[in-house]
């Protein structure tokens, strides 16, 4: 009766270790690569090591050293860590927690990052040699790289005539990291060069941006502006960013805000005269007006026309639409000139001039 008990319990066993053998392995860390030298005692048949891995300590704070060598190895049964300092003479525990034909495993109690260690390991040898030996390991155990404060990248005043939008002109803040924010982060403080106070609103806030408004905001004027709740991605705590903006003097000049290159696949409905697949998209910063005589040229460093006086334009609002001879190239830079247009309250008409990439 006890023998088949005993024999129920070891299948059993073996069923459980199946099992486990089978289950996805979890990813210990054990992949970052450390700077390391090995040296043998004795002459002749030195041990060599292809690569250590430092795996970071765990709850209980013991950390590993995963060494892997070039080639098979054949350990002692009493083979053990004899000794682990660091560049400062300060010893510490050290165990084979794992020893295997061409790996092992080092678990080193209380090792801190940022220093070198010189670890011995005794009862070690090649496979197939006379003799067992010493193992010297000299590794440097990489620092962590700890979350810094939040950096500003960049701040752009975002001018924006669309009369759907609340808030028409923002403070644009790209940060040079990504960043986490807290659910009630704010715009703490805005202050001008005189110390003027101001109300600010967070009115979008994203991993690597956020855009700021500012009520009764003026033209010309430089703002500092304190925006608390947030913090570097990792970083433990948040903290209140400092950004000092200038917004630029107002001007009710006209410009071209955007272009956008567009070709239309469906070419069958193009039966009127002028029309064309082929089309660029000018979008200016107010509303535009023009004339009878107003139209676009548009051509490449060459001097090649792809539109002319006699090209088709569809004027909008705050934009117009030309309809080119022939299609651009993707990646290309083309110049244009839009004659004979002004924004709404200028007196005279004028002719914008730049460049864009067809894309």
């Amino acid at each position: 009766m006890r023998n088949v008990k005993w024999k129920t319990f070891m299948a059993t066993l073996t069923l459980l270790c199946m099992m486990v053998t089978m289950m996805p392995m979890t990813a210990q860390g054990k992949d970052v690569k450390i700077s390391c030298t090995a040296k043998t005692s004795g002459k002749g048949n030195a041990i060599k090591v292809r690569g250590v891995y430092y795996d970071a300590a765990d709850k209980y704070g013991v950390s590993e050293l995963e060494v892997k060598f070039s080639h098979r190895v054949t350990w002692k049964r009493t083979a053990r860590v004899v000794s682990v300092k660091d560049e400062k003479g300060v010893s510490y525990d050290g165990y084979l927690r794992d020893k295997d034909g061409d790996d092992c495993e080092i678990a080193i109690d209380g090792l801190k990052e940022g220093r070198a260690y010189t670890i011995i390991i005794d009862g070690i040898k090649k496979r197939g040699t006379a003799g067992y030996r010493k193992l010297t390991l000299k590794a440097k155990i990489p620092a962590s790289k700890k979350a810094g404060k939040v950096k500003v990248k960049k701040v752009e005043v975002d001018d924006d005539n669309d009369d759907y939008d609340k808030y028409q002109t923002e403070i644009e803040i790209k940060f040079a990291s990504k960043v986490t924010w807290r659910r009630n982060a704010k715009v703490t403080s805005v202050k001008d060069a005189q110390g003027k106070s101001y109300q600010g609103y967070l009115t979008d806030r994203d991993k690597d941006e956020c855009e700021v408004y500012i009520k009764n905001m003026k033209y010309g004027k430089t703002y500092t502006i304190k925006i608390s709740g947030v913090k570097a991605r990792g970083a433990s705590s948040y903290e209140t960013v400092t950004v000092k903006v200038k917004v630029p003097a107002r001007t009710h000049a006209l410009r071209v805000k955007d272009v956008e290159y567009e070709e239309d696949a469906e070419y069958d409905h193009y039966d009127v005269e002028g029309l064309s697949p082929f089309t660029v998209e000018f979008e200016f910063n107010r509303d535009v007006f023009f004339k009878d005589s107003s139209y676009v040229i548009i051509k490449d460093s060459s001097g090649k026309k792809y539109a002319s006086r006699t090209s088709y334009v569809e004027w909008d609002d705050d934009e117009c639409s030309v309809h080119l001879t022939k299609r651009l190239k993707y990646g290309k830079t083309y110049r244009y000139e839009i004659v004979n247009v002004k924004a709404a309250g200028e007196k005279s008409y004028t002719t914008l001039k730049g460049s864009f990439v067809a894309r």
